[in-house]
């Protein structure tokens, strides 16, 4: 019953009956908000005389807001009408988009602020399973977005498939942001300004209250829509969207003391007659049905019913927040004078209480840290990298780093916090939803340099050890590669690990020049790798280790001098520094890689194999290898930067320098130049030439890459670079060289395809054609 007489001794009882004012307003106001002003005058001033002589006479003014997806961004609106009009609600009630609005402002946070958070969102990333690069951990980069399927392997060692729903990491990490300074109160009744919202109880078909408990996690399950966002675990209820029952909570508000109502509905209307011929749109309006009674019943209960016109826009598009907070604020000017005269006569009642101010609290202190839903990864395992310990002090900031960097281990498909009040302390719990020990991944390959094959990788966490991470990967294909990276964390916080590397891979050389004959050969490595590496932050790893390295030259020609094979062994002492800072891993708009190495190599034994002989070399024998002792300095960086219109930039460059080189025959000292991408840990790229084309002493490049998405994962690449080389053949004598580029790319299912041609200059005289194609097909192994 809107605007009801209070009883003299109980203001908060509703009357039985409506006064013909009342009535009168019912009846009018839909028709012309100019016709609320008399009647707001009548009902609220009629009982002035009586309630000025009681305490809290004053009625309380409820503001309900509907969901809508997208479209209940319009209450900010809304709210901006109301402040102007010097009227704020007393309660608040909030669905599904509804619920965050409604709980964000219940807080204290002000209509231009919420129209601020709102627009500065990055809604496609909050609304999807998806993290940006930079946000894993560096050792899970490699499988990160790098695969066609990736199947976790359950206990029972069963094969599961995801579930396709969105978990909502991102949202409730940014809920929980927002909402940190009513972290310590759990009756949402005594926030700043009292808030309820409702949720869906999926298993009993109910609609459920959420007055109490953790405040984003309220907001959570309330615009969990069904069949898009996991359902969320309240006690006993598994809650979904709470506008699948009830889409605007006005009865909720009747219940919380509101004697005066104003709804701002968004939701779904139903499809005339003449728009019903298609499947979807019957689908679409048998699944609000029920929503739409309920809302046809809520809305007898308002006083004031506001109704944006959204009817333009999508309920899933995030991207026109201004236009739509325009729209509701719109829809709510013209009763900006009835708003005006209504706070005008409630003050006459009495002076409307100010709301806390609470937005300033930023630290918490924790008597307690637990965590909740962990079976693989001990508690001890999780504080470790949480590092937080009871006594400390937490902002919002450092608990967020946190979180993400837990999720970027990728230990779990999902990780959150919440604060729970207990008597007069604050415990921090962790929840948490793991992922498999075991998972796979394959994918499909193809590109000019190593052909086609099947990529398949396996990734184990805490398979028998504590702390231990192995990933395998392999390619099968005619050249193929295998590598088997391992390392055991030793310290609380998993930053320090010991680490072992091992790989194997068969990679063309095109053009090689040995012993008079130059042709192509196969280059057949085996390396094992063993050291000490150590995290820094999310997204740089440095290492030192120690390495044994079999490194074999088998001619693809028949060659004059019936060479059939030639064999370097050779160990190693390195220190390398890594850091990837890309916003994704293919097509990046920000970020940055790079990478540093040092290492010092010796020789150790040699071999040549022909039809004829089959001779072994070492120091005492060396004929006319050298067997001294090498110094080797690589770097390589790539810097991406948006500059709008779609258009990315990128800088990069190469550096290579050998020091103390061996003879010409031993090939582990040197590093091969050319290709669109790195094929072993010895590449280097270089737009105009062949994978691996030119093997170089030393050697320093400099180039500037473009790349335009022309269509939705549609890009136009544009690539330069120039180099200067010291070359295997040299004799010291530099070359020059550049290369330009032209391509196109597509991030399709199966992964990254690219396409293009490119010409390559040279100061000398090349065993290939200048004008190359390329091709390249498949996520990288």
């Amino acid at each position: 019953m809107p605007f009801p007489g209070y009883d003299i001794c109980n203001y908060n009882t509703r009357a039985i009956t409506m006064n013909s004012a009342s009535a009168r307003f019912r009846m009018n106001y839909f028709c012309n908000p100019g016709y609320l002003i008399i009647p707001v005058l009548l009902l609220v001033c009629q009982y002035f005389p009586v309630q000025a002589q009681q305490k809290n006479a004053r009625p309380r003014v409820g503001l309900a807001l509907s969901g809508g997806g997208s479209l209940g961004m319009a209450h900010v609106g809304v709210l901006k009408v109301m402040e102007e009009a010097g009227l704020r609600p007393d309660l608040i009630t909030g669905v599904s988009m509804g619920s965050i609005v409604g709980g964000m402002y219940a807080i204290g946070y002000s209509p231009d602020s919420l129209h601020k958070i709102l627009k500065n969102t990055d809604w496609s990333y909050i609304l999807t399973n998806n993290l940006p690069e930079n946000k894993i951990s560096f050792t899970e980069k490699h499988n990160f977005k790098n695969s066609i399927m990736s199947l976790p392997v359950s206990s029972g060692k069963k094969i599961s498939l995801p579930s396709g729903l969105i978990n909502g990491q991102q949202i409730e990490n940014m809920l929980s942001y927002y909402a940190w300074p009513s972290a310590a109160i759990n009756d949402f009744m005594k926030l700043p300004i009292p808030f309820k919202c409702l949720g869906t109880d999926i298993i009993t078909t109910s609609i459920v209250e959420l007055k109490s408990g953790y405040l984003p996690e309220a907001m959570r399950a309330s615009m969990a829509v069904p069949s898009i966002f996991t359902p969320v675990r309240i006690d006993k209820s598994l809650l979904i969207d709470g506008g699948v029952l009830r889409n605007i909570a006005v009865s909720e508000l009747q219940e919380m003391g509101a004697g005066i109502i104003i709804g701002s509905y968004t939701g779904f209307h139903p499809y005339k007659e003449e728009d019903l011929h298609s499947a979807a749109g019957i689908l679409k309006q048998i699944g609000f049905l029920q929503s739409v009674i309920d809302y046809n019943e809520e809305k007898k209960k308002l006083d004031i019913v506001i109704e944006p016109d959204l009817k333009d826009y999508s309920s899933t598009v995030f991207t026109n927040v201004d236009s739509i907070i325009q729209r509701g604020y719109k829809a709510a000017l013209p009763f900006k004078p009835v708003f005006k005269k209504l706070a005008d006569s409630l003050n006459r009642l009495g002076v409307q209480k100010t709301p806390e101010f609470i937005l300033d609290r930023q630290y918490y202190s924790f008597d307690k840290v637990r965590v909740e839903g962990n079976k693989i990864y001990s508690e001890d395992q999780i504080l470790g990298v949480l590092d937080i310990k009871p006594g400390d002090l937490v902002n919002k900031q450092f608990i967020t780093e946190k979180i993400e960097l837990l999720y970027g281990k990728a230990w779990f498909d999902k990780v959150n916090y919440r604060i729970e009040p207990v008597n007069n302390s604050l415990h921090l719990v962790i929840n948490c939803i793991e992922r498999e020990k075991v998972i796979i991944y394959g994918s499909v390959y193809y590109d000019n340099a190593i052909r086609s094959g099947i990529i398949l990788s396996a990734s184990l966490k805490n398979l028998i050890i504590p702390r231990s991470s192995i990933d395998i990967d392999a390619f099968i294909g005619q050249y193929y590669r295998f590598r088997l990276n391992a390392i055991q964390f030793v310290d609380r916080n998993q930053k320090l690990g010991l680490s072992v590397l091992m790989n194997a891979a068969n990679t063309i050389i095109p053009a090689m020049t040995f012993r008079e004959e130059t042709g192509q050969f196969s280059n057949r490595t085996y390396n094992l790798d063993i050291g000490l590496s150590r995290m820094i932050g999310l997204n740089a790893m440095s290492s030192l280790s120690a390495s044994l390295e079999s490194f074999n030259l088998v001619p693809g020609y028949i060659s004059a001098a019936n060479l059939k094979r030639v064999s370097l062994n050779s160990y190693s002492i390195n220190y390398q520094y890594q850091a990837n800072t890309v916003d994704k891993k293919y097509y990046p708009n920000r970020g940055t890689i790079s990478n540093i190495a040092i290492n010092t190599a010796k020789p150790i034994s040699a071999r040549v194999k022909t039809l004829q002989s089959d001779r072994r070399y070492d120091r005492n024998f060396p004929d006319d290898f050298g067997f001294r002792r090498t110094y080797t300095l690589t770097g390589n960086i790539r810097h991406f930067f948006y500059a709008g219109k779609k258009t990315t930039l990128s800088v990069k460059g190469s550096l290579l320098y050998n020091y103390h080189v061996d003879s010409a025959l031993s090939h582990n000292n040197y590093y091969y130049v050319g290709g669109i991408g790195s094929t072993t840990g010895r590449s280097i790229p270089m737009t105009g030439f062949h994978a691996n084309e030119i093997p170089a002493e030393r050697f320093a490049s400099l180039g500037f890459d473009t790349d335009i998405e022309l269509l939705r994962d549609l890009h136009l690449e544009l690539m330069t670079d120039a180099g200067i080389a010291r070359e295997v053949i040299s004799n010291r004598e530099l070359s020059y060289m550049g290369g330009l580029g032209l391509g196109l790319g597509y991030m399709s299912i199966i992964g990254p395809v690219r396409v293009g041609f490119m010409y390559g200059l040279s100061s000398r005289v090349r065993y290939f054609s200048n004008f190359k194609g390329f091709i390249a097909i498949g996520f990288n192994f």
